[in-house]
């Protein structure tokens, strides 16, 4: 796989998540965690404005259990836990949306492109 062809399939990846988000597929914040983590492996400038938006989404709610991590938490703390982490998914979609929209548009792959090299769950 050439670099090029690693860039456009980590921008894939882009776009599913973005897509999945907003279609409610995808848990907003598990979808931002990843997408932060994308930011530099789909060569956007260190300001791009909606990956500084997922990082923050990321940053301001890494401390919740979210997606597989929450298998090693007691039930206990994951009811305590819940309304706090159903008000930042709430919060977190709505910050997120635009950014989603704008890099689906962005990224969006004029022919197909198929690989999976930046790790498709």
């Amino acid at each position: 796989m050439t670099h090029e062809e690693y860039v456009l399939s980590c921008r894939q990846r882009v776009v599913e998540l973005a897509t999945g988000i907003l279609a409610g597929s995808v848990q907003a914040l598990e979808g931002c965690h990843e997408l932060a983590s994308l930011r530099w492996e789909v060569e956007v400038d260190e300001g791009d404005k909606d990956f500084l938006i997922f990082a923050a989404i990321s940053s301001e709610t890494d401390s919740l259990p979210v997606g597989q991590v929450r298998a090693h938490w007691s039930q206990e703390a994951l009811a305590r836990l819940e309304p706090q982490i159903q008000s930042a998914v709430a919060w977190a979609t709505a910050q997120a949306t635009p950014a989603c929209q704008s890099v689906i548009q962005r990224f969006r792959p004029n022919k197909s492109f198929k690989a999976d090299a930046c790790g498709a769950a």
